[in-house]
């Protein structure tokens, strides 16, 4: 019977959505596929990152194009024959684009041997004092002139910025033997001021606890590695530090200069937009800011 048939490989169009249709969201999806790839063919990622790329900035694409042009239930047709679509035509349209591996491997990603100071908050300075206020005085001596008081201790988170500091650190920012500052980590572990790195013997590090920080750091550090599969978990890590280093404000790439060179850091701040962990905030004055999106900072 006419119309019975359809094209081999291809699925049932669906209630209310005719043949012609179905042909022409193939066809959409296929034209913005080829318009996509070729935006990102001079990316330097590997092909895994890349296909991953692809599908992202296509739906993104699809939403920019389509969205309040044709109904939602089309819409939606077209989601669903993006995902249908996608794994075979990719293979046949993206593998002669798709670049070769290159950026994100962890040997071309040249960390810096000294990172510098964040200049934005990172803390959530009133959280943080108002703990210290009201619960440091359980865990510290209340003798005067006592070496580790509120001041200090305070000073010293402070100073580390939320980020990862050795036995050693606090032993001589207070001037301890180190089993006194070991026995004041552990109370500060038991009490949520602190976290562990669950590393053992001279790779054990202690940081403030999350949540006296601005950045939402359990959900981003696993998006992070997602993102950059390529680079291994402690230099995935020190990424992860420099996105919550940026307290949520907006930045400029070249702030990240000192850790990457210019090339690089470019094509790690593209892959971080595309994958959603960043978001364009400029232009603003002599360039583009990037910020982290809402749902990744403290409410």
């Amino acid at each position: 019977m006419v119309g019975s048939k359809r094209t081999v490989g291809s699925k049932p169009a669906s209630k209310g959505h005719g043949a012609e249709e179905e042909r022409l969201d193939r066809a959409l999806v296929a034209g913005l596929m080829m318009e996509v790839i070729l935006e990102t063919s001079t990316l330097q990622v590997d092909p895994q990152t890349h296909r991953h790329l692809v599908k992202t900035r296509l739906k993104n694409s699809l939403v920019t194009h389509m969205a309040g042009r044709v109904t939602l239930e089309r819409f939606r047709h077209m989601l669903r024959e993006l995902d249908h679509c996608f794994p075979r035509y990719y293979p046949l349209i993206g593998t002669s684009q798709a670049p070769t591996p290159a950026a994100t491997s962890a040997t071309t990603i040249s960390m810096a041997a000294e990172p510098a100071p964040p200049a934005h908050g990172v803390l959530r300075e009133d959280v943080l004092k108002a703990w210290l206020e009201t619960e440091v005085r359980k865990f510290l001596p209340q003798r005067p002139h006592r070496k580790l008081g509120g001041k200090r201790l305070l000073d010293f988170l402070q100073r580390t910025q939320g980020d990862w500091f050795r036995l050693k650190d606090f032993e001589q920012h207070f001037g301890v033997d180190r089993k006194t500052a070991w026995e004041y980590l552990q109370k500060f572990l038991s009490a949520g001021l602190l976290r562990h790195n669950q590393e053992r013997s001279a790779a054990v590090r202690y940081a403030l606890a999350t949540r006296f920080l601005v950045v939402r750091v359990e959900p981003l550090a696993p998006m992070v590695r997602e993102a950059l599969p390529n680079l291994s978990q402690s230099h995935a890590d020190k990424v992860c530090h420099w996105l919550v280093a940026t307290g949520g404000e907006p930045f400029r790439e070249t702030e990240w200069h000192v850790h990457l060179k210019p090339s690089r850091c470019h094509h790690l701040i593209l892959i971080l937009l595309e994958t959603g962990l960043l978001e364009e905030v400029g232009p603003v004055g002599t360039g583009p800011m990037f910020q982290l999106p809402r749902h990744l900072l403290q409410d």
